[in-house]
């Protein structure tokens, strides 16, 4: 069994009545429904003129979570290509992703119906939302290029669903755009599920998060997850510390996933303060470097549960790398272990391996199906060569072969002829014990070429840093190269992406709008 599709119906066979989604604030379905509003879908798409590979963009927000769990599973089950896209992406953005995957429709739900019609494109598109076009069969909804997915859902069709090819696009999944326009990773069905074996647990259990569904972590992770063991995806649609602290209370989560950002805000709030969290025994975190004291505070607040680091991209499939259970606290600084044999190098710009402890460029072995940048093939070719990925991310292999990121290669900041990683300055500034949050950029500089700035947000009841003694603090932790000589204060949280990593754009606006810093 390869196709994620494939491991719905097997849950619902199996565990039909089980809860597969639960929204905070929201709906429930089972599992049970979940495939058979999917199968109904799938074909209310097929009837609207929806053929085999033709894209399809899912614009739903966490809010409405069943909307989107249906119809990315309907679009694979017509055998089109499903294109998920966070509904905070601003309108040059959608735009962008609507016409670089060649979208033949648009799943929206009513909160971003306007923004569908409003698109260029809007008139050659199939749009399908709840309510849309008012109509109360597939067949007439279709005939006005709107779908009613409410209508479309209650068919509650189980046909045969069309052939599936494993080796054919099941998703374009867009990148941040950090360095220009969104690039569309595309992978296959294989490549979709080829690391998550399908091996349902009979006693179920709930896995919390608060990820945005249409990210790489979304749909490849938390989604796969939750059919791989057959659990119930609970969603919190916006990630607050009360709400996700009170849900673990309430639901008794076995399992949890986060981004760093939401464990430094549980930090800061105190909202585990005399919560019992006995019942957590897994809790995975990644996607961006994780501050030693939040894995300090982590372990402490889930004393039961087995901390889970992973490294992975969406160019090279699901986690890479994972810390072992019981390591994250003993190896400050490094992401975790290849979970493969060989399945992680550093190289030099030649592509050559290099010897432990030495800085080069993280590639990553390419998985099953290979994946491509849609509609980018110079860029496919310098990323995916031969059977390796390259991630454009420095670090380094110690001699345990445990896996330590320095930097992405566009943020290291190149001061006076010396190279300064961003987020080893950014980790300098976490123990600080004023600061909450941290981001380092490279500014221009007129002799050095750049300079080192900090965006930094501080403790609550703390109102200035002084930049003085900070600087002193850190010259016992950082060469004096590589202090920032441009320190910005901000009462606000760090602007980040939708998977939680510092939007090094975002800061770089902050520093120039901040001035000299305070």
């Amino acid at each position: 069994m390869e196709l994620l599709v494939d491991y719905l119906r097997a849950v619902a066979e199996r565990f039909g009545d089980r809860i597969a989604l639960r929204v905070a604030g929201g709906e429930d379905m089972t599992y049970a429904q979940w495939h058979v509003r999917s199968s109904a879908l799938s074909h209310g798409l097929e009837e609207a003129g929806v053929g085999i590979g033709d894209p399809v963009a899912l614009l739903v927000g966490n809010d409405n979570a069943s909307i989107y769990l249906v119809s990315y599973m309907a679009v694979l089950e017509a055998g089109a290509v499903a294109v998920p896209v966070n509904p905070r992406v601003a309108r040059r953005e959608l735009e962008h992703m609507v016409r670089d995957s060649g979208a033949v429709g648009v799943v929206a739900d009513r909160f971003q119906l306007a923004r569908v019609r409003a698109l260029s494109s809007a008139d050659d598109l199939l749009v399908v939302a709840p309510g849309a076009g008012g109509a109360s069969t597939v067949s007439s909804a279709a005939a006005g290029r709107e779908l009613d997915w409410d209508a479309a859902v209650a068919a509650g069709d189980d046909r045969a669903r069309r052939a599936l090819d494993p080796d054919a696009i099941a998703d374009i999944l867009y990148t941040s755009g950090t360095t220009g326009p969104p690039k569309g990773v595309a992978a296959t069905h294989r490549s979709a599920t080829v690391s998550h074996p399908f091996s349902p647990l009979e006693n179920g259990g709930v896995l919390l998060h608060s990820i945005p569904l249409a990210t790489f972590l979304g749909t490849h992770g938390t989604q796969s997850l939750c059919l791989r063991f057959a659990l119930t995806n609970l969603v919190l649609p916006a990630f607050d510390a009360h709400d996700f602290a009170e849900l673990i209370a309430r639901e008794r989560p076995g399992w949890i996933v986060m981004v760093p950002a939401h464990a430094l805000l549980l930090l800061e709030s105190g909202a585990l303060d005399g919560v019992d969290t006995s019942s957590v025994r897994a809790l995975m975190y990644g996607s961006a470097p994780m501050p030693h004291e939040a894995v300090q505070f982590l372990a402490d607040a889930f004393p039961r549960a087995v901390l889970i680091n992973g490294y992975g991209l969406t160019e090279g499939g699901t986690s890479v790398v994972v810390m072992p259970p019981g390591e994250a606290l003993h190896r400050p600084g490094a992401v975790g272990r290849p979970l493969e044999p060989d399945g992680v190098r550093v190289v030099d710009d030649s592509g050559v391996k290099v010897a432990p402890d030495v800085v080069g460029e993280v590639v990553v072995r390419a998985p099953a199906g290979q994946r491509s940048y849609h509609n980018d093939p110079e860029a496919t070719a310098a990323t995916w060569q031969g059977e390796w990925v390259h991630t454009g991310d420095l670090g380094f292999l110690d001699d345990d072969g445990y896996l330590h990121l320095v930097d992405r290669k566009k943020d290291v900041i190149v001061r006076g002829g010396y190279n300064v990683s961003s987020i080893e300055v950014e980790s300098a500034l976490h123990d600080h014990p004023d600061v909450v949050e941290a981001g380092v950029v490279g500014v221009e500089h007129h002799v050095l070429g750049q300079d080192v700035a900090a965006v930094v947000r501080l403790r609550p009841g703390v109102d200035t840093l002084d930049v003085d003694a900070a600087r002193a603090f850190l010259a016992e932790r950082l060469a004096d190269y590589k202090a920032p000589r441009v320190v910005v204060v901000t009462d606000a949280a760090l602007p980040r992406t939708p998977m939680g990593k510092l939007d090094k754009v975002a800061l770089r606006t902050m520093v120039d709008h901040g001035g000299a810093g305070r």
